[in-house]
């Protein structure tokens, strides 16, 4: 039996003087008070009640028992109230991480919005691009690539997919030309993600004007998001990154879209907010939840979808 039940049993009993009114306040039969007070009394060695027909008393050995059980149950009480008012309070800390392709104009206007909606809220937001182990307690949220998270039990919600999108900035293509046609890539240098290339291969499979071509170019460089849109801006080369990664260097200038019906062959990059636990939420996380999906859902505009094209063509 459990131990917490016996001494709520007890106080109830010497509090109403009576197991029928105990049994009444705690919603359990009398017979149940009259076997949890007697397993307590077996445990501790000690009679805590005196029984008549017509009342209970505390023993005089129990009355110091009686006021340090009341006194932990109060505070038992008391903590079981400030963990459930805090849980549906707005506010407190929320640790969120996000990939470093998601940090711009974008996520400035992200982090203003959540702050209008839960200004009460102490959100602390780390970068990074690596695998994350959500069992290790250091974050309660994640808005990563579906493929840096791996543990079946975390909650998994899309909030969009970007397309990767070929740019270079204005002085390589000032320097080497802009290419016309995905042919014309064999000539180029070309900044890559590794999962770009054809298996055990050097070409690049690409789809141009939903047509699927390979592409064997001249020199490339593989790397992460990070690295290549770096070296895109610094005018190393052309580069396949994701939509929502380059939109703001696009729209300054910093970077010129190359070649806009041609594309990676993959199905582009799958954003997904990640979190632990879908039941029991505190009121912070379901807010960052639904504050998520929205923004996400009003900010990304409709993706057209790229037909499967028919056969293959290889340009080296």
């Amino acid at each position: 039996m459990d131990q917490l039940y016996m001494l709520r049993a007890f106080v109830a009993a010497a509090r109403h003087r009576s197991f029928s009114k105990a049994a009444e306040s705690l919603g359990v039969t009398t017979g149940s008070i009259s076997k949890a007070i007697a397993k307590l009394e077996t445990n501790i060695q000690t009679r805590v009640l005196h029984r008549t027909t017509r009342s209970v008393t505390l023993t005089e050995a129990a009355q110091g028992y009686y006021q340090s059980c009341c006194r932990l149950l109060e505070e038992l009480d008391e903590a079981n109230r400030r963990i459930s008012m805090e849980r549906e309070v707005d506010s407190g800390k929320l640790r969120l991480v996000v990939h470093p392709m998601l940090v711009g104009a974008t996520f400035t206007r992200f982090l203003a919005s959540y702050h209008a909606v839960a200004p009460n809220v102490n959100l602390m937001v780390s970068v990074q691009d690596g695998a994350l182990n959500f069992y290790d307690g250091q974050f309660d949220m994640a808005i990563l690539p579906a493929h840096l998270v791996e543990q079946s039990a975390v909650i998994r919600r899309t909030l969009t997919r970007c397309a990767r999108v070929l740019v270079a900035s204005p002085a390589y293509l000032d320097a080497h030309g802009m290419p016309q046609q995905a042919a014309d890539l064999a000539r180029h240098f070309l900044l890559l993600d590794p999962k770009a290339r054809q298996q055990d291969t050097n070409f690049i499979e690409l789809r141009e004007s939903g047509r699927r071509v390979s592409v064997l170019p001249m020199s490339s460089m593989d790397g992460n998001e990070v690295l290549l849109r770096t070296a895109a801006l610094t005018g190393t080369g052309i580069a396949a990154l994701p939509d929502a990664m380059v939109s703001e260097d696009l729209a300054n200038g910093h970077l010129v879209r190359v070649l806009p019906d041609c594309s990676t062959a993959d199905s582009g990059v799958e954003i997904c907010l990640f979190y632990s636990h879908r039941e029991l939420l505190p009121a912070r996380l379901r807010t960052f939840v639904n504050f998520c999906t929205e923004f996400f859902r009003a900010s990304q505009p409709a993706r057209a979808v790229t037909a499967a094209a028919p056969a293959a063509v290889c340009i080296a």
